[in-house]
Protein backbone atom coordinates (compact mmCIF):
# COMPACT_ATOMS: atom_id res chain seq x y z
CA UNK A 1 0.00 0.00 0.00
CA UNK A 2 1.30 3.52 -0.86
CA UNK A 3 -0.15 4.51 2.72
CA UNK A 4 -1.03 8.22 2.70
CA UNK A 5 -2.18 7.84 5.97
CA UNK A 6 0.69 5.37 6.99
CA UNK A 7 3.11 8.04 9.35
CA UNK A 8 5.26 9.29 7.15
CA UNK A 9 7.42 12.60 7.99
CA UNK A 10 5.72 14.21 4.55
CA UNK A 11 1.86 12.99 5.04
CA UNK A 12 2.26 14.35 8.45
CA UNK A 13 3.68 17.48 7.66
CA UNK A 14 0.82 17.68 4.46
CA UNK A 15 -1.79 16.96 7.30
CA UNK A 16 -0.61 19.60 9.79
CA UNK A 17 -0.37 22.13 6.94
CA UNK A 18 -4.31 21.53 5.67
CA UNK A 19 -5.14 21.20 9.26
CA UNK A 20 -3.52 24.78 10.04
CA UNK A 21 -4.83 26.33 6.76
CA UNK A 22 -8.31 25.22 7.17
CA UNK A 23 -8.61 26.47 10.96
CA UNK A 24 -6.36 28.89 10.83
CA UNK A 25 -7.58 30.98 7.39
CA UNK A 26 -10.93 29.42 7.24
CA UNK A 27 -12.11 31.08 10.57
CA UNK A 28 -10.17 34.22 10.88
CA UNK A 29 -13.66 35.95 10.39
CA UNK A 30 -15.86 34.66 12.83
CA UNK A 31 -18.72 35.76 10.58
CA UNK A 32 -17.50 33.06 8.06
CA UNK A 33 -18.71 30.31 10.58
CA UNK A 34 -21.77 28.39 10.10
CA UNK A 35 -23.83 26.68 12.19
CA UNK A 36 -25.52 24.33 9.95
CA UNK A 37 -24.69 20.78 10.63
CA UNK A 38 -23.33 19.08 7.00
CA UNK A 39 -25.37 16.52 4.76
CA UNK A 40 -24.40 12.97 5.41
CA UNK A 41 -24.94 10.28 2.40
CA UNK A 42 -25.54 6.60 3.14
CA UNK A 43 -21.78 6.06 2.88
CA UNK A 44 -21.72 8.71 5.40
CA UNK A 45 -19.26 11.22 3.34
CA UNK A 46 -19.99 14.84 4.53
CA UNK A 47 -20.92 17.01 1.96
CA UNK A 48 -19.52 20.56 1.96
CA UNK A 49 -21.21 22.00 -1.24
CA UNK A 50 -22.65 25.59 -1.91
CA UNK A 51 -19.33 26.75 -1.25
CA UNK A 52 -20.37 26.90 2.55
CA UNK A 53 -17.12 27.14 4.67
CA UNK A 54 -16.36 24.22 7.23
CA UNK A 55 -17.50 24.38 10.53
CA UNK A 56 -14.74 24.40 13.36
CA UNK A 57 -16.76 21.25 14.46
CA UNK A 58 -16.56 19.99 11.09
CA UNK A 59 -12.69 20.64 10.98
CA UNK A 60 -12.03 18.62 14.07
CA UNK A 61 -14.17 15.35 13.45
CA UNK A 62 -13.13 15.12 9.90
CA UNK A 63 -9.13 14.97 11.47
CA UNK A 64 -9.99 12.71 14.50
CA UNK A 65 -11.39 10.02 11.71
CA UNK A 66 -8.30 10.63 9.30
CA UNK A 67 -6.05 10.37 12.33
CA UNK A 68 -7.69 7.38 13.42
CA UNK A 69 -7.21 5.39 9.77
CA UNK A 70 -3.47 6.76 9.80
CA UNK A 71 -2.73 4.89 13.52
CA UNK A 72 -4.81 1.80 12.45
CA UNK A 73 -3.66 2.00 8.67
CA UNK A 74 -6.82 -0.09 7.44
CA UNK A 75 -6.91 -1.10 4.11
CA UNK A 76 -7.78 1.46 1.15
CA UNK A 77 -11.43 0.77 1.06
CA UNK A 78 -12.09 0.84 4.70
CA UNK A 79 -10.97 4.62 4.65
CA UNK A 80 -12.56 5.58 1.39
CA UNK A 81 -14.90 7.47 3.27
CA UNK A 82 -12.97 9.49 5.20
CA UNK A 83 -10.99 10.64 1.98
CA UNK A 84 -13.98 11.60 0.19
CA UNK A 85 -14.56 13.55 2.82
CA UNK A 86 -11.15 15.18 3.17
CA UNK A 87 -10.54 15.65 -0.86
CA UNK A 88 -13.88 17.08 -0.51
CA UNK A 89 -12.78 19.94 2.33
CA UNK A 90 -9.56 20.43 0.04
CA UNK A 91 -11.39 20.68 -3.11
CA UNK A 92 -13.51 23.63 -0.70
CA UNK A 93 -10.37 25.39 0.12
CA UNK A 94 -8.95 25.74 -3.10
CA UNK A 95 -6.07 23.04 -2.32
CA UNK A 96 -5.73 21.55 -5.58
CA UNK A 97 -2.33 20.11 -5.40
CA UNK A 98 -2.91 18.36 -1.90
CA UNK A 99 -6.09 16.98 -3.16
CA UNK A 100 -4.21 15.64 -5.99
CA UNK A 101 -1.80 13.44 -3.80
CA UNK A 102 -4.36 12.34 -1.80
CA UNK A 103 -6.49 11.16 -4.99
CA UNK A 104 -3.13 9.52 -6.06
CA UNK A 105 -3.10 7.44 -3.06
CA UNK A 106 -6.14 6.45 -2.68
CA UNK A 107 -6.40 5.07 -6.09
CA UNK A 108 -3.24 3.03 -5.40
CA UNK A 109 -4.37 1.72 -2.40
CA UNK A 110 -7.37 0.55 -4.31
CA UNK A 111 -5.38 -1.20 -6.87
CA UNK A 112 -3.43 -2.77 -4.18
CA UNK A 113 -5.98 -3.80 -1.68
CA UNK A 114 -7.54 -7.09 -1.09
CA UNK A 115 -11.33 -7.36 -1.13
CA UNK A 116 -12.86 -9.03 1.13
CA UNK A 117 -16.42 -10.07 1.41
CA UNK A 118 -17.62 -7.42 3.81
CA UNK A 119 -15.93 -4.55 1.62
CA UNK A 120 -19.21 -3.88 -0.43
CA UNK A 121 -20.84 -3.34 2.87
CA UNK A 122 -18.27 -0.87 3.95
CA UNK A 123 -18.07 0.90 0.42
CA UNK A 124 -21.34 0.35 -0.13
CA UNK A 125 -22.34 3.52 -2.52
CA UNK A 126 -18.89 5.34 -2.27
CA UNK A 127 -18.61 4.36 -6.25
CA UNK A 128 -21.33 7.40 -6.31
CA UNK A 129 -20.30 9.82 -4.05
CA UNK A 130 -16.70 9.48 -5.93
CA UNK A 131 -18.90 10.01 -9.37
CA UNK A 132 -19.78 13.30 -7.73
CA UNK A 133 -17.00 14.97 -6.56
CA UNK A 134 -15.21 13.59 -9.94
CA UNK A 135 -17.65 15.66 -11.27
CA UNK A 136 -17.24 18.74 -8.91
CA UNK A 137 -13.50 19.09 -9.66
CA UNK A 138 -13.58 18.64 -13.50
CA UNK A 139 -13.62 23.18 -13.48
CA UNK A 140 -10.97 23.13 -10.90
CA UNK A 141 -8.77 20.59 -11.92
CA UNK A 142 -9.76 17.91 -14.22
CA UNK A 143 -6.75 15.94 -13.47
CA UNK A 144 -7.86 15.19 -10.07
CA UNK A 145 -11.25 14.78 -11.64
CA UNK A 146 -9.83 11.84 -13.68
CA UNK A 147 -8.42 10.20 -10.70
CA UNK A 148 -11.29 10.25 -8.70
CA UNK A 149 -13.25 8.54 -11.60
CA UNK A 150 -10.49 6.07 -11.72
CA UNK A 151 -11.04 5.51 -8.01
CA UNK A 152 -14.66 5.03 -8.70
CA UNK A 153 -14.29 2.04 -11.54
CA UNK A 154 -12.08 0.10 -9.16
CA UNK A 155 -15.16 0.17 -7.01
CA UNK A 156 -17.76 -0.52 -9.63
CA UNK A 157 -15.64 -3.14 -11.42
CA UNK A 158 -14.88 -5.12 -7.98
CA UNK A 159 -17.70 -4.71 -5.97
CA UNK A 160 -20.88 -4.60 -8.38
CA UNK A 161 -22.69 -7.07 -11.27
CA UNK A 162 -25.43 -7.44 -13.19
CA UNK A 163 -27.47 -4.27 -14.58
CA UNK A 164 -26.66 -2.32 -11.66
CA UNK A 165 -22.88 -2.36 -12.67
CA UNK A 166 -24.17 -1.52 -16.35
CA UNK A 167 -25.32 1.37 -15.41
CA UNK A 168 -22.44 2.40 -13.22
CA UNK A 169 -20.42 1.63 -15.82
CA UNK A 170 -22.26 4.34 -18.10
CA UNK A 171 -22.38 6.55 -15.12
CA UNK A 172 -18.35 6.53 -15.00
CA UNK A 173 -18.34 6.76 -18.91
CA UNK A 174 -20.95 10.34 -19.20
CA UNK A 175 -18.52 11.96 -16.59
CA UNK A 176 -15.97 11.28 -18.65
CA UNK A 177 -17.07 12.83 -21.81
CA UNK A 178 -17.59 16.27 -19.66
CA UNK A 179 -13.58 15.96 -18.66
CA UNK A 180 -13.55 15.50 -22.63
CA UNK A 181 -15.37 18.66 -23.20
CA UNK A 182 -13.43 20.45 -20.58
CA UNK A 183 -9.88 19.43 -21.77
CA UNK A 184 -10.94 20.56 -25.60
CA UNK A 185 -12.41 23.70 -23.73
CA UNK A 186 -8.73 24.59 -22.92
CA UNK A 187 -7.02 22.91 -26.01
CA UNK A 188 -6.08 20.15 -24.36
CA UNK A 189 -7.49 17.78 -26.40
CA UNK A 190 -4.42 15.65 -27.36
CA UNK A 191 -3.63 15.21 -22.99
CA UNK A 192 -6.93 13.26 -23.76
CA UNK A 193 -5.43 10.75 -26.31
CA UNK A 194 -4.62 8.33 -22.79
CA UNK A 195 -8.19 8.53 -21.38
CA UNK A 196 -10.00 6.68 -24.51
CA UNK A 197 -7.71 4.23 -22.76
CA UNK A 198 -9.67 4.05 -20.05
CA UNK A 199 -12.78 4.21 -22.35
CA UNK A 200 -11.80 0.59 -23.63
CA UNK A 201 -11.15 -0.57 -20.00
CA UNK A 202 -15.12 0.30 -19.33
CA UNK A 203 -15.82 -0.90 -22.03
CA UNK A 204 -13.89 -4.18 -21.92
CA UNK A 205 -15.27 -4.83 -17.68
CA UNK A 206 -19.01 -4.85 -19.19
CA UNK A 207 -18.29 -7.19 -21.66
CA UNK A 208 -17.15 -9.40 -18.57
CA UNK A 209 -20.45 -9.01 -17.26
CA UNK A 210 -22.36 -12.64 -17.56
CA UNK A 211 -25.45 -12.57 -15.42
CA UNK A 212 -27.92 -10.44 -17.92
CA UNK A 213 -29.17 -11.76 -21.39
CA UNK A 214 -27.65 -10.51 -24.75
CA UNK A 215 -30.23 -8.27 -25.97
CA UNK A 216 -29.56 -6.15 -22.40
CA UNK A 217 -25.82 -6.37 -22.76
CA UNK A 218 -25.92 -5.25 -26.47
CA UNK A 219 -28.32 -1.72 -25.21
CA UNK A 220 -25.61 -1.24 -22.40
CA UNK A 221 -23.14 -1.57 -24.64
CA UNK A 222 -24.40 0.82 -26.84
CA UNK A 223 -24.77 3.42 -24.32
CA UNK A 224 -21.19 3.40 -23.58
CA UNK A 225 -19.96 3.04 -26.73
CA UNK A 226 -22.17 6.52 -27.38
CA UNK A 227 -20.01 8.61 -24.94
CA UNK A 228 -16.78 7.22 -26.41
CA UNK A 229 -18.08 8.62 -29.37
CA UNK A 230 -18.91 11.77 -27.79
CA UNK A 231 -15.66 11.69 -26.09
CA UNK A 232 -13.75 11.63 -29.98
CA UNK A 233 -16.36 14.32 -31.25
CA UNK A 234 -15.85 16.64 -28.71
CA UNK A 235 -12.14 16.36 -29.23
CA UNK A 236 -12.16 16.48 -32.38
CA UNK A 237 -11.08 13.06 -33.63
CA UNK A 238 -13.93 13.09 -35.33
CA UNK A 239 -13.29 10.00 -38.29
CA UNK A 240 -12.86 7.61 -34.71
CA UNK A 241 -16.55 9.12 -33.49
CA UNK A 242 -18.03 8.01 -36.65
CA UNK A 243 -17.06 4.39 -36.05
CA UNK A 244 -17.87 4.27 -33.01
CA UNK A 245 -21.27 5.64 -33.47
CA UNK A 246 -21.25 2.81 -36.36
CA UNK A 247 -20.48 0.45 -34.11
CA UNK A 248 -22.89 1.00 -31.38
CA UNK A 249 -25.94 1.19 -34.05
CA UNK A 250 -24.73 -2.09 -35.99
CA UNK A 251 -25.18 -3.72 -32.12
CA UNK A 252 -28.37 -2.38 -31.66
CA UNK A 253 -29.38 -3.54 -35.57
CA UNK A 254 -27.61 -6.95 -34.57
CA UNK A 255 -29.32 -7.50 -31.35
CA UNK A 256 -33.03 -6.18 -32.08
CA UNK A 257 -33.25 -6.26 -36.20
CA UNK A 258 -35.66 -3.56 -37.00
CA UNK A 259 -37.21 -2.95 -33.56
CA UNK A 260 -33.67 -1.15 -33.15
CA UNK A 261 -35.52 2.13 -33.74
CA UNK A 262 -37.36 1.91 -30.77
CA UNK A 263 -34.29 2.64 -29.03
CA UNK A 264 -33.53 6.15 -27.80
CA UNK A 265 -29.53 4.97 -27.57
CA UNK A 266 -29.99 4.40 -31.26
CA UNK A 267 -31.16 8.10 -32.30
CA UNK A 268 -28.64 9.78 -30.12
CA UNK A 269 -26.03 8.05 -32.19
CA UNK A 270 -27.16 9.04 -35.28
CA UNK A 271 -27.21 12.31 -34.09
CA UNK A 272 -23.76 12.23 -32.81
CA UNK A 273 -23.19 10.38 -36.45
CA UNK A 274 -24.20 13.48 -37.84
CA UNK A 275 -22.49 15.82 -36.08
CA UNK A 276 -19.17 14.13 -36.70
CA UNK A 277 -19.73 13.94 -39.96
CA UNK A 278 -21.04 17.46 -39.85
CA UNK A 279 -17.42 18.86 -38.75
CA UNK A 280 -15.51 16.28 -40.81
CA UNK A 281 -17.30 18.04 -43.56
CA UNK A 282 -19.15 15.18 -44.67
CA UNK A 283 -21.84 17.34 -45.15
CA UNK A 284 -24.33 14.38 -47.61
CA UNK A 285 -23.36 11.80 -44.83
CA UNK A 286 -23.95 14.13 -41.91
CA UNK A 287 -27.31 14.80 -43.67
CA UNK A 288 -28.74 11.65 -43.76
CA UNK A 289 -27.56 10.68 -40.00
CA UNK A 290 -29.48 13.40 -38.96
CA UNK A 291 -32.74 12.27 -40.69
CA UNK A 292 -32.42 8.74 -39.51
CA UNK A 293 -31.99 10.60 -35.99
CA UNK A 294 -35.06 12.36 -36.29
CA UNK A 295 -37.20 9.51 -37.21
CA UNK A 296 -35.87 7.25 -34.28
CA UNK A 297 -37.03 10.36 -31.75
CA UNK A 298 -40.27 10.65 -33.42
CA UNK A 299 -39.86 6.77 -32.64
CA UNK A 300 -38.78 5.90 -29.24
CA UNK A 301 -41.30 6.50 -26.25
CA UNK A 302 -39.14 5.63 -23.89
CA UNK A 303 -37.51 9.29 -23.09
CA UNK A 304 -36.19 11.38 -20.32
CA UNK A 305 -35.90 14.52 -21.02
CA UNK A 306 -38.41 16.66 -23.51
CA UNK A 307 -38.64 14.75 -26.64
CA UNK A 308 -39.70 17.78 -28.42
CA UNK A 309 -36.32 20.09 -27.69
CA UNK A 310 -34.56 16.86 -29.01
CA UNK A 311 -36.35 17.21 -32.41
CA UNK A 312 -36.03 20.61 -32.59
CA UNK A 313 -32.29 20.38 -31.73
CA UNK A 314 -32.44 17.59 -34.95
CA UNK A 315 -34.11 20.15 -36.95
CA UNK A 316 -31.85 22.73 -36.40
CA UNK A 317 -28.77 20.62 -37.30
CA UNK A 318 -30.37 19.58 -40.47
CA UNK A 319 -31.27 23.65 -41.56
CA UNK A 320 -27.51 24.29 -40.96
CA UNK A 321 -26.85 21.42 -43.27
CA UNK A 322 -29.02 23.09 -45.70
CA UNK A 323 -27.40 26.34 -45.47
CA UNK A 324 -23.97 24.95 -45.71
CA UNK A 325 -25.48 23.56 -49.39
CA UNK A 326 -26.53 26.34 -50.53
CA UNK A 327 -23.64 28.43 -49.53
CA UNK A 328 -20.66 26.16 -51.01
Amino acid sequence: MSGYFSKTDSNIILWTQFMSCLLGGIFSNIDDITKEQPTTSSTGAVRFGGGRKLTSQESIQLQSLVEQDMKEKVEGYHKINHVINLVRCLFETDQMEEAKEFCKDLQSDLNSANFSSAAKDICNNCDVELLQLAEDFIGKDYKCSILLLRCAFKVIATLHSGEQKFDKLQNTAYCLTKIAEEMSRQNNRNEFKSQFRFMDEIIDDMLRVTEVDLKTKCEKLAWCLFPKALCFHKTSFNSQSIEDNKQAIFLMKAAFGDDAKFYLVVGHCYHNLGAAYEADKQLMEAETAYLQAKHVYETVTDWNDDKQSIIDLTDNSLKRISDQYHNS
